[in-house]
Protein backbone atom coordinates (compact mmCIF):
# COMPACT_ATOMS: atom_id res chain seq x y z
CA UNK A 1 0.00 0.00 0.00
CA UNK A 2 1.11 3.55 -0.66
CA UNK A 3 -0.09 7.08 -1.33
CA UNK A 4 0.16 7.92 -5.04
CA UNK A 5 0.56 11.45 -6.39
CA UNK A 6 -0.44 11.70 -10.06
CA UNK A 7 1.90 14.19 -11.73
CA UNK A 8 1.50 16.04 -15.02
CA UNK A 9 4.84 17.72 -15.71
CA UNK A 10 4.04 21.20 -14.40
CA UNK A 11 6.34 22.24 -11.54
CA UNK A 12 3.86 24.44 -9.64
CA UNK A 13 0.94 22.05 -9.97
CA UNK A 14 3.00 18.94 -9.20
CA UNK A 15 4.48 20.61 -6.11
CA UNK A 16 1.01 21.19 -4.62
CA UNK A 17 -0.10 17.66 -5.50
CA UNK A 18 3.01 16.15 -3.92
CA UNK A 19 2.66 18.29 -0.79
CA UNK A 20 -0.89 17.00 -0.26
CA UNK A 21 0.11 13.39 -0.95
CA UNK A 22 3.16 13.63 1.33
CA UNK A 23 1.07 14.96 4.23
CA UNK A 24 -1.27 11.97 3.86
CA UNK A 25 1.64 9.54 3.62
CA UNK A 26 3.17 10.95 6.80
CA UNK A 27 -0.11 10.67 8.73
CA UNK A 28 -0.56 7.07 7.62
CA UNK A 29 3.15 6.22 7.77
CA UNK A 30 3.05 4.85 4.24
CA UNK A 31 5.42 5.10 1.27
CA UNK A 32 4.79 7.86 -1.27
CA UNK A 33 4.86 7.27 -5.03
CA UNK A 34 5.03 10.02 -7.62
CA UNK A 35 3.48 8.71 -10.84
CA UNK A 36 4.03 10.37 -14.20
CA UNK A 37 2.46 8.40 -17.06
CA UNK A 38 3.25 9.34 -20.66
CA UNK A 39 2.22 7.29 -23.71
CA UNK A 40 4.67 5.82 -26.21
CA UNK A 41 5.28 8.68 -28.70
CA UNK A 42 5.08 6.31 -31.66
CA UNK A 43 1.62 5.12 -30.61
CA UNK A 44 0.36 8.69 -30.64
CA UNK A 45 1.19 9.17 -34.32
CA UNK A 46 -0.82 7.94 -37.29
CA UNK A 47 0.91 5.39 -39.51
CA UNK A 48 1.25 6.83 -43.01
CA UNK A 49 2.57 5.39 -46.24
CA UNK A 50 4.01 8.19 -48.40
CA UNK A 51 7.69 9.19 -48.09
CA UNK A 52 6.74 12.84 -47.51
CA UNK A 53 4.36 11.97 -44.71
CA UNK A 54 6.86 9.56 -43.20
CA UNK A 55 9.35 12.43 -42.89
CA UNK A 56 6.78 14.61 -41.17
CA UNK A 57 5.90 11.77 -38.81
CA UNK A 58 9.54 11.29 -37.85
CA UNK A 59 9.88 15.01 -37.08
CA UNK A 60 6.68 14.96 -35.05
CA UNK A 61 7.86 11.93 -33.10
CA UNK A 62 11.15 13.69 -32.29
CA UNK A 63 9.29 16.78 -31.07
CA UNK A 64 6.98 14.67 -28.95
CA UNK A 65 9.91 12.83 -27.38
CA UNK A 66 11.56 16.15 -26.47
CA UNK A 67 8.31 17.45 -24.99
CA UNK A 68 7.92 14.31 -22.91
CA UNK A 69 11.48 14.66 -21.61
CA UNK A 70 10.69 18.19 -20.41
CA UNK A 71 7.43 17.10 -18.76
CA UNK A 72 9.14 14.16 -17.09
CA UNK A 73 11.99 16.32 -15.80
CA UNK A 74 9.56 18.89 -14.38
CA UNK A 75 7.46 16.22 -12.67
CA UNK A 76 10.44 14.40 -11.17
CA UNK A 77 12.08 17.65 -10.08
CA UNK A 78 8.97 18.89 -8.27
CA UNK A 79 8.44 15.51 -6.60
CA UNK A 80 12.03 15.15 -5.41
CA UNK A 81 12.19 18.74 -4.15
CA UNK A 82 9.12 18.24 -1.96
CA UNK A 83 10.11 14.79 -0.71
CA UNK A 84 13.69 15.86 -0.08
CA UNK A 85 12.54 18.79 2.04
CA UNK A 86 9.78 17.19 4.10
CA UNK A 87 9.61 13.39 3.92
CA UNK A 88 10.95 12.89 7.48
CA UNK A 89 11.53 9.15 7.10
CA UNK A 90 8.80 8.49 4.53
CA UNK A 91 10.02 6.49 1.53
CA UNK A 92 9.47 8.39 -1.72
CA UNK A 93 9.69 6.80 -5.17
CA UNK A 94 9.26 8.51 -8.53
CA UNK A 95 7.82 6.29 -11.27
CA UNK A 96 7.68 7.02 -15.00
CA UNK A 97 5.20 4.70 -16.66
CA UNK A 98 4.89 4.34 -20.44
CA UNK A 99 1.11 4.28 -20.67
CA UNK A 100 -1.86 6.60 -20.89
CA UNK A 101 -2.56 8.52 -17.71
CA UNK A 102 -6.03 6.94 -17.60
CA UNK A 103 -4.70 3.37 -17.58
CA UNK A 104 -1.82 4.08 -15.21
CA UNK A 105 -3.92 6.01 -12.69
CA UNK A 106 -6.72 3.42 -12.65
CA UNK A 107 -4.20 0.64 -12.09
CA UNK A 108 -2.53 2.57 -9.26
CA UNK A 109 -5.87 3.45 -7.64
CA UNK A 110 -6.86 -0.19 -7.36
CA UNK A 111 -4.61 -0.88 -4.38
CA UNK A 112 -3.39 2.57 -3.28
CA UNK A 113 -4.48 3.82 0.13
CA UNK A 114 -5.15 7.11 -1.67
CA UNK A 115 -4.49 8.42 -5.16
CA UNK A 116 -4.07 12.19 -5.33
CA UNK A 117 -4.79 14.26 -8.44
CA UNK A 118 -4.11 17.97 -8.89
CA UNK A 119 -7.12 20.18 -8.33
CA UNK A 120 -7.02 21.28 -11.98
CA UNK A 121 -7.88 17.71 -13.06
CA UNK A 122 -11.52 18.44 -12.16
CA UNK A 123 -11.71 20.94 -15.03
CA UNK A 124 -12.25 19.85 -18.62
CA UNK A 125 -9.36 20.11 -21.09
CA UNK A 126 -6.70 20.10 -18.35
CA UNK A 127 -3.77 17.64 -18.73
CA UNK A 128 -5.13 15.05 -16.27
CA UNK A 129 -8.87 15.68 -16.62
CA UNK A 130 -9.48 12.54 -18.73
CA UNK A 131 -7.57 10.39 -16.22
CA UNK A 132 -9.49 11.84 -13.26
CA UNK A 133 -12.77 11.31 -15.10
CA UNK A 134 -11.88 7.72 -15.99
CA UNK A 135 -10.74 6.67 -12.51
CA UNK A 136 -13.71 8.12 -10.66
CA UNK A 137 -16.59 7.99 -13.13
CA UNK A 138 -15.79 4.89 -15.22
CA UNK A 139 -13.59 2.71 -13.01
CA UNK A 140 -15.53 3.97 -9.96
CA UNK A 141 -12.43 4.05 -7.80
CA UNK A 142 -11.92 6.60 -5.00
CA UNK A 143 -9.75 9.66 -5.65
CA UNK A 144 -8.43 12.64 -3.73
CA UNK A 145 -8.18 16.07 -5.30
CA UNK A 146 -5.42 18.19 -3.83
CA UNK A 147 -6.51 21.48 -2.31
CA UNK A 148 -5.90 24.85 -3.91
CA UNK A 149 -3.47 25.78 -1.13
CA UNK A 150 -0.68 23.87 0.65
CA UNK A 151 -1.97 20.98 2.75
CA UNK A 152 -2.29 21.79 6.47
CA UNK A 153 -3.44 19.57 9.37
CA UNK A 154 -7.00 20.10 10.57
CA UNK A 155 -10.35 18.35 11.00
CA UNK A 156 -11.93 16.18 8.33
CA UNK A 157 -15.46 17.09 7.23
CA UNK A 158 -17.79 14.38 5.93
CA UNK A 159 -20.66 15.61 3.76
CA UNK A 160 -23.18 13.01 4.80
CA UNK A 161 -26.58 12.14 3.31
CA UNK A 162 -26.59 8.36 3.66
CA UNK A 163 -26.28 7.85 -0.10
CA UNK A 164 -24.26 5.05 -1.66
CA UNK A 165 -21.69 7.52 -3.00
CA UNK A 166 -21.18 9.15 0.40
CA UNK A 167 -20.96 5.75 2.10
CA UNK A 168 -18.34 4.52 -0.39
CA UNK A 169 -16.33 7.71 0.08
CA UNK A 170 -16.26 7.18 3.85
CA UNK A 171 -15.44 3.47 3.66
CA UNK A 172 -12.72 3.87 1.02
CA UNK A 173 -11.06 6.79 2.81
CA UNK A 174 -11.52 5.58 6.40
CA UNK A 175 -7.77 5.34 7.15
CA UNK A 176 -7.30 8.93 6.02
CA UNK A 177 -10.36 10.14 7.92
CA UNK A 178 -9.28 8.61 11.20
CA UNK A 179 -5.62 9.61 10.84
CA UNK A 180 -6.35 13.32 11.21
CA UNK A 181 -8.15 12.99 14.55
CA UNK A 182 -11.11 15.38 14.54
CA UNK A 183 -14.07 14.38 12.34
CA UNK A 184 -17.11 16.57 11.65
CA UNK A 185 -20.23 15.01 10.11
CA UNK A 186 -22.02 17.77 8.21
CA UNK A 187 -25.55 17.49 6.87
CA UNK A 188 -28.44 19.63 5.71
CA UNK A 189 -31.32 17.67 7.21
CA UNK A 190 -33.93 19.38 5.04
CA UNK A 191 -32.11 18.29 1.89
CA UNK A 192 -31.71 14.76 3.22
CA UNK A 193 -35.41 14.52 4.03
CA UNK A 194 -36.47 15.99 0.71
CA UNK A 195 -34.45 13.35 -1.16
CA UNK A 196 -36.31 10.62 0.71
CA UNK A 197 -35.33 8.64 3.77
CA UNK A 198 -32.18 6.58 3.34
CA UNK A 199 -31.06 3.88 5.74
CA UNK A 200 -28.32 5.26 7.93
CA UNK A 201 -28.77 8.86 6.76
CA UNK A 202 -28.94 10.22 10.32
CA UNK A 203 -25.52 11.58 11.40
CA UNK A 204 -25.77 9.49 14.57
CA UNK A 205 -25.67 6.30 12.51
CA UNK A 206 -22.36 7.32 10.94
CA UNK A 207 -21.04 8.47 14.31
CA UNK A 208 -21.78 5.04 15.79
CA UNK A 209 -20.10 3.31 12.86
CA UNK A 210 -17.00 5.51 13.15
CA UNK A 211 -16.83 4.80 16.87
CA UNK A 212 -16.77 1.07 16.16
CA UNK A 213 -13.86 1.72 13.81
CA UNK A 214 -11.92 3.50 16.52
CA UNK A 215 -12.78 7.09 15.56
CA UNK A 216 -15.07 9.69 17.09
CA UNK A 217 -16.98 12.49 15.45
CA UNK A 218 -19.31 15.38 16.14
CA UNK A 219 -22.23 16.53 14.00
CA UNK A 220 -22.74 19.92 12.41
CA UNK A 221 -26.00 21.09 10.88
CA UNK A 222 -25.79 22.90 7.54
CA UNK A 223 -28.15 25.63 6.38
CA UNK A 224 -28.84 26.58 2.79
CA UNK A 225 -27.10 25.22 -0.30
CA UNK A 226 -24.97 22.20 0.63
CA UNK A 227 -21.76 22.87 -1.31
CA UNK A 228 -21.48 26.50 -0.19
CA UNK A 229 -22.21 25.53 3.41
CA UNK A 230 -19.60 22.76 3.33
CA UNK A 231 -16.97 25.12 1.94
CA UNK A 232 -17.84 27.80 4.51
CA UNK A 233 -17.62 25.27 7.33
CA UNK A 234 -14.29 23.98 6.02
CA UNK A 235 -12.90 27.51 5.93
CA UNK A 236 -14.21 28.31 9.40
CA UNK A 237 -12.68 25.28 11.13
CA UNK A 238 -9.51 25.07 9.02
CA UNK A 239 -10.47 21.67 7.63
CA UNK A 240 -7.79 19.58 5.99
CA UNK A 241 -10.23 17.61 3.83
CA UNK A 242 -13.87 17.27 2.74
CA UNK A 243 -15.11 13.72 2.13
CA UNK A 244 -18.12 13.44 -0.17
CA UNK A 245 -19.92 11.32 -2.74
CA UNK A 246 -19.90 12.57 -6.32
CA UNK A 247 -22.98 12.42 -8.50
CA UNK A 248 -23.24 12.39 -12.27
CA UNK A 249 -22.03 10.32 -15.19
CA UNK A 250 -19.30 10.35 -17.81
CA UNK A 251 -19.74 11.13 -21.48
CA UNK A 252 -17.24 11.26 -24.34
CA UNK A 253 -15.68 14.69 -24.38
CA UNK A 254 -17.45 16.09 -21.30
CA UNK A 255 -18.28 15.36 -17.67
CA UNK A 256 -21.67 15.95 -16.15
CA UNK A 257 -21.90 16.26 -12.38
CA UNK A 258 -24.79 16.94 -10.07
CA UNK A 259 -25.09 20.47 -8.67
CA UNK A 260 -23.43 19.92 -5.29
CA UNK A 261 -20.57 17.88 -6.81
CA UNK A 262 -19.98 20.45 -9.53
CA UNK A 263 -19.78 23.36 -7.08
CA UNK A 264 -17.35 21.49 -4.82
CA UNK A 265 -15.13 20.57 -7.77
CA UNK A 266 -15.12 24.09 -9.19
CA UNK A 267 -14.54 25.95 -5.91
CA UNK A 268 -11.55 28.31 -6.09
CA UNK A 269 -10.74 27.96 -2.39
CA UNK A 270 -11.14 24.49 -0.93
CA UNK A 271 -9.21 21.94 1.12
CA UNK A 272 -8.46 18.53 -0.38
CA UNK A 273 -11.53 16.60 -1.58
CA UNK A 274 -11.76 12.83 -0.95
CA UNK A 275 -14.35 11.59 -3.42
CA UNK A 276 -16.12 8.47 -4.57
CA UNK A 277 -18.96 7.89 -6.97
Amino acid sequence: MSIVAVLQGSSETDTLTTLSALAMARHLNLPLTGLCALPDPQSALMVVSTPESAGLSAAAATSLVELQKKLLAAAEGAFRDVVGAGAHGIEGTFVHQVATAEAAAASAATLAEAIVFPRSAARSAEPLSAAFDHVMMDARLPVVLAGTRPFTPGPVIIGWDGSNGAARAVRFHLPLITSFGEVIIAQNRKDAERDGARPGSAPGSLSDWLRRKGASARSESLEGEVASSLLALASGVGATMIVAGVYGHSRIGERLFGGTSRRLLQADESPALALSR
